[in-house]
C-alpha cells in the first residue's frame, strides 16, 4: 500500500512541477520572443539571481528539505511516499508563491511561438517522466532529497528547454519562412513598385513616414508598417499590404548583423537608397562601427548602377559611406545642417527657428537651383534632417519640391518619437520612447529645452546595446540632462548608474534625481513632483528583458 501511495505522490508532484515550468516557461518565452529568438541573449538575461534562484523555488526547496529530513525517521516502506510528498508539497508552494512581473509587451502567440511552446511542452513532459522514474528507481534515502534538487534546478531548465525546442524546429521554420519569402518575391515582381530603401542607425522610421506622407499626394505609397524592418517583416508587409494600387514602396531596413540588409534587398529591388546615419546603435551585437557601416552600405550596393543614394553627410561615418558610394559611381546626394563639418553638403538646412507651432528652416540645393522655406509641426533637429532627405528624394523623382515643402506643414509626428501629448492634469508629455539611441536622446533633450514649461522633467531607463561605449554615452546623456532638466526619474538603478554619475557631474542636486524600478513607481513619482505647466520627456522604453526581476 505504501508503495502505491508513494508512486501516486511522485506522479502528482511531477504534474504540479510541470505547472510551475509552464508558468515560468511562458515568461521565458516572452523574453525569448523579445530577444528575437537569440539563445545567447536569452541566457544572458536569465543569469540574474532572481531568475536562477527565485524566492518561490527556494521556499519550495526548503519545505521539501524539511520533509525529506523528517522522512529519514520513517520506515523504509514509507520513505518512498515521503520522497514524493517532499517534491509535491515543495512544488505546490513554488507554484503558489511564483510571481512574474507585469508585462509591458505581452507574449504574442504567433504560429512560430505556438510551435516552440508545443515542442517545449513535449520536452518538459519527457523530462518529468524521467524524473518520476529516477525518484522511483533511486534508493529511498537518496530519493528523499530528490525533490530539493529538482526544485532548485527547475529555473536552470526552463530557458534551455525553449532554446532546444527552437533548435529542433529550425528546419521546419526555414521551410516555412522560405515559402513566405518566395510568395512575397512573386507578388513584388508582379507589382514592381518604385522602391525606396531607408536604412540607418537612427532616424529611419521617421524618415520613412515623412517620405511616404510627402509622396502620397503624387502617387499611392505604402511604407512598411510599424517596426516591420527585418526580412520577415518586409516579407509580411508585401504579403499582407502591398496591392496593385501602390506605385511606391518605402522600405525601412534594420540589421543586427552584416548580411541582413542585403537579404532584404534580394527580396525587393530598391532604386533609391536613403542612409540616415551610422552610429553605435546595436554595437553590442555588431562588435564594431565599421561592421555597422558595412551593413548600411549593403542597401547602396543593391542599387542599379548610377542610381541615387541620399546620405546624411553631417558626421564622419556616414560621410565616409557617401565617399565610398561616389567612388562606386552612384549619384550621391549628401544632406545635413549648415555648419556641419564632416564634409561638403549638397542639400543644406539653415536659418532654423522654433516656436510653439512649428520648426522652420530654409532648405537649399544650390547645384539644382532650389531653395524653399519649410515649416514642420515636428520637434527635434533630426526631423529637419529627415524632412530635408525626403524633399531631396521628391525632387530626384521629378516631382515639385515646392509642393513637398508646403505639404510638410501637414506632417504628423511618428508615434513615440517626440510626440507631444497633453495630459488631463495640465502637464505636457513628450513621448520619445522609441528613440533609443545616442543621437535621439540628445535631440529629445534639446526639444525639451525649447518647450515652454514651469519645470522640465526627464524619465528614462537609459541607453542599451551600445557595447563598449554604453557607459560613456549614458554618462554624457546624464551630463546633458543636468543642463536641461529640473527633475530626473531614472528607471532601474543598475543600468542607469552612469546617467546618475553624469547628473552629479553636471550639477543636478541629488534630491532631484529619483531612482525607481517600475512604471508604477514612475507614475507615483510624477504625481508627487509634477504639476500643471510642467513638461515631462519620456526618453527610451527598454524591453522587459532589461528590467530587474523581483526575487
Amino acid at each position: 500500500m505504501a508503495i502505491v501511495i508513494g508512486i501516486v505522490a511522485v506522479v502528482v508532484a511531477a504534474l504540479i512541477w510541470l505547472g510551475w515550468l509552464t508558468r515560468a516557461g511562458l515568461m521565458g518565452a516572452r523574453m525569448y520572443q523579445i530577444e528575437e529568438y537569440e539563445g545567447p541573449r536569452l541566457l544572458a538575461w536569465g543569469r540574474q539571481r532572481a531568475w536562477l534562484a527565485p524566492n518561490a523555488t527556494l521556499a519550495g526547496a526548503a519545505l521539501a528539505l524539511a520533509i525529506g529530513l523528517l522522512g529519514l525517521t520513517a520506515t523504509d516502506e514509507w520513505r518512498r511516499f515521503a520522497a514524493g510528498l517532499a517534491w509535491l508539497v515543495g512544488a505546490a508552494l513554488a507554484v503558489a508563491l511564483w510571481r512574474a512581473l507585469p508585462a509591458k509587451k505581452p507574449l504574442v502567440y504567433t504560429q512560430r511561438m505556438r510551435r516552440i511552446l508545443g515542442v517545449t511542452a513535449g520536452l518538459a513532459i519527457i523530462l518529468a517522466a524521467l524524473l518520476v522514474w529516477a525518484l522511483l528507481a533511486l534508493p529511498s534515502g537518496v530519493a528523499l532529497f530528490g525533490g530539493v534538487i529538482i526544485l532548485l534546478g527547475a529555473p536552470l531548465l526552463v530557458l534551455p528547454l525553449l532554446i532546444a525546442a527552437n533548435f529542433l524546429l529550425k528546419p521546419v521554420e526555414a521551410r516555412i519562412q522560405a515559402g513566405f519569402v518566395a510568395r512575397a518575391r512573386a507578388t513584388y515582381t508582379r507589382l514592381a513598385p518604385l522602391t525606396i530603401g531607408v536604412a540607418g542607425s537612427y532616424g529611419k522610421t521617421s524618415t520613412k513616414h515623412i517620405l511616404a506622407a510627402l509622396l502620397q499626394p503624387a502617387m499611392e505609397t505604402l511604407p512598411t508598417p510599424k517596426s516591420y524592418n527585418t526580412l520577415m517583416g518586409v516579407t509580411r508587409s508585401i504579403n499582407e499590404y502591398l496591392t496593385p494600387r501602390h506605385r511606391a514602396f518605402v522600405v525601412e531596413m534594420d540589421a543586427y548583423d552584416v548580411g541582413e540588409i542585403a537579404a532584404m534587398c534580394r527580396l525587393v529591388d530598391p532604386t533609391i537608397a536613403v542612409v540616415t546615419s551610422v552610429g553605435p546603435q546595436h554595437l553590442e551585437r555588431f562588435g564594431t562601427v565599421e561592421r555597422i557601416a558595412d551593413a548600411m552600405y549593403e542597401l547602396i550596393a543593391a542599387l542599379p548602377a548610377g542610381a541615387p543614394a541620399v546620405i546624411y553627410g553631417g558626421e564622419a561615418l556616414s560621410a565616409g559611406l557617401a565617399d565610398r558610394a561616389a567612388a562606386a559611381g552612384y549619384r550621391v546626394v549628401r544632406y545635413g545642417l549648415e555648419g556641419e563639418d564632416a564634409g561638403p553638403l549638397d542639400v543644406i538646412a539653415s536659418d532654423i527657428s522654433v516656436d510653439e507651432r512649428a520648426t522652420r528652416f530654409t532648405w537649399r540645393w544650390p547645384a539644382e537651383g532650389l531653395e524653399q522655406r519649410v515649416a514642420i509641426p515636428l520637434l527635434g533637429q533630426h526631423n529637419i534632417l529627415n524632412v530635408s532627405a525626403a524633399i531631396a528624394i521628391i525632387h530626384l523623382l521629378g516631382l515639385p519640391a515646392d509642393e513637398a515643402a508646403r505639404d510638410a506643414l501637414r506632417l504628423e509626428p511618428t508615434p513615440h518619437r517626440l510626440q507631444v501629448i497633453p495630459s488631463p492634469g495640465g502637464m505636457t508629455i513628450i513621448d520619445d520612447s522609441y528613440n533609443a539611441n545616442p543621437v535621439g536622446v540628445h535631440n529629445g533633450l534639446e526639444a525639451l529645452r525649447q518647450m515652454r514649461g514651469r519645470h522640465k522633467i526627464l524619465v528614462t531607463p537609459g541607453l542599451v546595446e551600445l557595447g563598449a561605449v554604453e557607459e560613456a554615452e549614458n554618462r554624457r546623456f546624464g551630463e546633458h540632462a543636468a543642463e536641461v532638466c529640473d527633475e530626473v526619474i531614472l528607471v532601474g538603478a543598475r543600468q542607469t548608474q552612469p546617467i546618475a554619475d553624469g547628473l552629479r557631474a553636471g550639477g543636478l542636486p541629488a534630491e532631484r534625481t529619483h531612482v525607481v524600478e517600475s512604471l508604477d513607481e514612475v507614475t507615483a513619482t510624477l504625481a508627487r513632483i509634477a504639476g500643471p505647466g510642467d513638461v515631462a520627456l519620456f526618453a527610451n522604453d527598454l524591453p522587459d528583458t532589461y528590467l530587474a526581476l523581483k526575487k
